[in-house]
């Protein structure tokens, strides 16, 4: 082979050609590479291992951080959801047990449907800042305990959301972003889809006495949706209890325009018991389940009537929040920065100690499963106890058990069919194009 200079000349200005082909083909698979988590389950896993602070879980972190609410201008008890475009803002409230205000922050961090850190940059998830401070707060008055109450709303003029999805609401004082007084979920919901959800007793008949079963089916607009039958994730939360939720991916058909999810064995809530409650909107008058209060020289102590197991008892249907607790007080006029706190001893009687590990659990505890509302036994009385410091007002709760198969209520509370009981049910949809997920639609349906 003869190689002249014309032919090495002709080499040299094709290399130079094919340098910019080669250069996008190198950006082109960074950017596949960049997104294969996002289509490959299993390189997601991986890469969430790699990345620490990816995965968020709601908690209350500081044990000065109390009370936390949410509201809007319709519910007094709200859920943390935001309808995106509705106009109609959720009210977050929350109080400091401190003497002094402090400067407070929130940070807005987007996540995927498993509460990971989703790769949306801020700029394209939220209208504004993703950092603001929190400007309302109003020092206590009157009260022995002292107390600053905090409140903001999202969206605000400073911040509004561009996108569906989970957020995480990261509180924290100024310039202490790494140490959060507390992590909070929250969701916004596109509201595009038509939601039924069904509940009844399970087909099975020896089951059918302690279990909800349920169906569901929603609308589907096939230009907003490429292939549900992939792309579709219902997640299902039985009173916001994250321990006992259930997700649902694709529908078992789809007909007229609906996604169709056939009931199966699987799709079972344990009924549950309906949450106890007491009362103390009232330090001067006392209540159904209070047995006492009184005032040491420095605090208010409320001493709760003995509770009972309840797990071989009938059901019995009353009134109660599921879980939830509404701030309150009948002796001032400002709940929200004139209530009491106070410390409330729960009672729960047993003969032995067991070897299961046994919370209060509810609104109460943040929905988390906490070891500040674990229940200790003292063998004098042969009763486990617990006291925790509450602002006044109207509670709701249950005990939960932990053990190594698990966590459940039924073990002290039993389970009824009847119970009535909120389902939070979530639409994801896995957006292929905008590589993200989106909810869909976000519905708060009670049974009975």
């Amino acid at each position: 082979m003869i190689i002249n200079n014309n032919s090495i000349f002709s080499l040299k200005f094709v290399l130079i050609g094919l340098i910019p082909f080669l250069c996008n083909c190198i950006t082109q698979q960074k950017r596949i590479n960049n997104n294969d988590y996002y289509f490959n389950p299993k390189l997601k896993e991986e890469k969430v291992e790699e990345i620490k602070d990816l995965f968020y879980r709601q908690e209350i972190i500081s044990q000065d951080l109390k009370s936390l609410t949410f509201s809007t201008r319709s519910l007094i008890l709200a859920e943390p959801c935001y309808n995106l475009g509705s106009g109609n803002p959720v009210d977050i409230k929350f109080d400091l047990l401190r003497n002094n205000p402090e400067t407070i922050q929130y940070e807005l961090i987007h996540c995927d449907r498993k509460w990971n850190k989703s790769y949306i940059s801020s700029m394209n998830a939220i209208d504004g800042f993703d950092v603001n401070y929190i400007e309302n707060q109003n020092i206590s008055y009157g009260s022995v305990e002292q107390y600053i109450n905090y409140s903001f709303q999202l969206p605000n003029e400073n911040t509004n959301f561009l996108i569906s999805g989970n957020f995480i609401i990261k509180i924290y004082v100024e310039g202490e972003n790494e140490n959060p007084l507390a992590v909070i979920k929250f969701f916004v919901s596109e509201q595009i889809s038509n939601l039924k959800f069904k509940i009844d007793e399970s087909s099975n008949v020896e089951e059918s006495k302690y279990l909800q079963a349920y169906e569901l089916e929603c609308s589907y607009n096939p230009n907003n949706i490429m292939d549900p039958f992939s792309n579709i994730y219902i997640n299902i939360q039985q009173n916001h209890q994250d321990f006992d939720q259930q997700w649902i991916s694709g529908p078992s058909f789809i007909k007229e325009n609906k996604l169709v999810f056939l009931p199966s064995d699987s799709q079972t809530f344990n009924g549950g018991n309906e949450f106890r409650f007491f009362d103390m909107s009232s330090f001067r008058i006392g209540s159904q389940k209070i047995d006492k209060i009184y005032f040491n020289d420095t605090t208010f102590q409320i001493l709760l009537k003995e509770d009972e197991k309840r797990s071989y008892k009938q059901y019995l249907q009353y009134k109660e929040m599921n879980g939830r607790f509404f701030i309150r007080t009948y002796d001032n006029d400002q709940a929200d920065f004139q209530s009491e706190y106070g410390w409330v001893q729960f009672r729960l009687p047993m003969r032995k100690l067991v070897n299961d590990s046994i919370y209060i659990y509810g609104q109460i505890s943040n929905w988390a499963i906490d070891d500040r509302f674990l229940m200790k036994y003292d063998s004098l009385s042969k009763s486990y106890f617990n006291k925790l410091i509450l602002k006044q007002g109207y509670y709701n709760y249950i005990y939960v058990v932990k053990n190594s198969q698990g966590i459940s209520t039924r073990k002290i509370e039993g389970s009824h069919f009847e119970t009535s009981n909120e389902y939070v049910v979530k639409i994801y949809y896995e957006d292929p194009l905008n590589l993200y997920d989106r909810i869909l639609c976000y519905n708060l349906v009670k049974s009975n």
